[in-house]
Parts: structure tokens; sequence; C-alpha cells
């Protein structure tokens, strides 16, 4: 069997993958990182259920080989614009209603997964308007959850792949450099957390979080064909 020297997502590379990548960078480093990605997903035959080319995880892939030193890449043709914030053009209906008293009182609590544009919007936006560090821009792979009391929004949860090094969590898990290449996609970090401002209910934080984490690895798995078996959060 062939040692696994990086594993993304479920797909598991191994030195003669490695060495095709590098391959195709040395032919197309001139054409720069979009075109190169491309051209991996045609070579791979990586494609979405729509038949799609999965352009971002490829990108998402080379980047992440090149920060563990494994492929080097292109100069960037386009500077970077991540600095610059989304601009909300109109504000989504939601409801404001101040909730107070204990999680107890309240039956109807329920937690599920943004997947269609209104709901992405409504997240971006109340990130962007009453959590401290904004909007995140999640990459890699990663999950979206809106938390309701009935049909209010009361909470927010972004989830996104883990980050490399976490000094205590290494030390928790014990594990080598190599372990970690494969096995740190079963890592999910919570890398935002939002309460709404006028939501003052006693101990609904830890309730949300118990709900999160008990679907997580099923709505991972639904997304990515994957579980995940740890959290973090360093939010």
């Amino acid at each position: 069997m062939k040692p696994i020297i990086f594993q993304y997502r479920s797909r598991k590379l191994h030195a003669d993958d490695i060495a095709f990548i590098k391959a195709l960078i040395e032919q197309h480093f001139l054409r720069g990182r979009t075109y190169i990605s491309c051209e991996l997903c045609k070579h791979w035959n990586w494609v979405q259920p729509n038949g799609k080319h999965k352009e971002y995880a490829a990108r998402d892939l080379l980047l992440r080989l090149e920060e563990q030193g494994l492929i080097t890449l292109p100069p960037r043709i386009r500077a970077k614009n991540n600095l610059k914030p989304k601009v909300f053009v109109q504000t989504p209906l939601f409801v404001r209603r101040p909730l107070e008293g204990k999680i107890t009182e309240y039956e109807n609590l329920t937690i599920h997964v943004v997947k269609d544009p209104q709901e992405r919007y409504l997240w971006e936006y109340l990130f962007q308007h009453y959590h401290y560090l904004g909007n995140p821009r999640l990459v890699g792979e990663h999950l979206r959850h809106i938390v309701r009391i009935g049909n209010q929004v009361v909470a927010c949860l972004g989830w996104a792949s883990a980050a490399w090094k976490v000094k205590d969590r290494d030390r928790f898990i014990e594990w080598d450099e190599t372990t970690k290449r494969t096995h740190l996609h079963l890592i999910a970090n919570n890398v935002r957390f939002l309460i709404l401002p006028w939501v003052k209910i006693k101990h609904l934080a830890s309730k949300v979080l118990s709900l999160a984490l008990r679907r997580l690895s099923d709505d991972w798995n639904t997304v990515y064909g994957h579980p995940v078996y740890l959290a973090e959060n360093l939010c």
C-alpha cells in the first residue's frame, strides 16, 4: 500500500499525485493558479453532482499543499481583494423581538444548515452587523448553521476546516506531522458563534452548541462525504 502524503476531504494523495501536480504547475506556470486548478479538475475528473468542475476545492487544495511545502505555486496574477468588506444593499427581513427567561421555557428550538442564497445572505448580514469580528470568509470545507425559536432567528454558527497548528489540540491528540496531514480534515473549527443581542435567554448558548455538535458530523458527511470526529473553538 502506497503511503498517504496528504489527505484533502476524502481524497488521499500519494507521492505520484504530488509529482503529477508539480508537473502540471511547471507546464502551466505562466498561465496562473486558476488555469492550473481547472486543469487539475479535468485530469482528475473532479466534478460536482451538477457536472461542474470543483474549481474552488482544487484551488483550496493547491493552497494547502503549498502551505505544507509540498508544491510551489506561481505568483498571483491579481491581488487578493479579501479585505474589501461585502456591501449589503438590502436589509433582510427577520424578527427582532426581545426574548428572555430560561431555555427550559422554550421547546421549539431548531437548527439547520444554510443552503439557499436568501438564508446565506441573512446569515452573512447578521454576522456583519452583530458580531464583533464581522462576516467571516469561510474557506475550504465549511458549514453555516442558523438557529431559530419558532420563526425567529436567535443564533448563527459558522464551521470551517481546522487550523493547521493549534498547540493545545496537537498536544492533546499526540499526533505527528504525517498523521495530522492524513486526518486533519476530520476536525471542524467553530470559527463564528453569534447570539443575537436582543436574545437574553439563560443557557441558550450551551443548548445551541449541544444541538449543533449532535448533528455536525452528519451534516458534514452529507455535504463533503466524510464525518468529523472533533470540533475546536478558537473564536
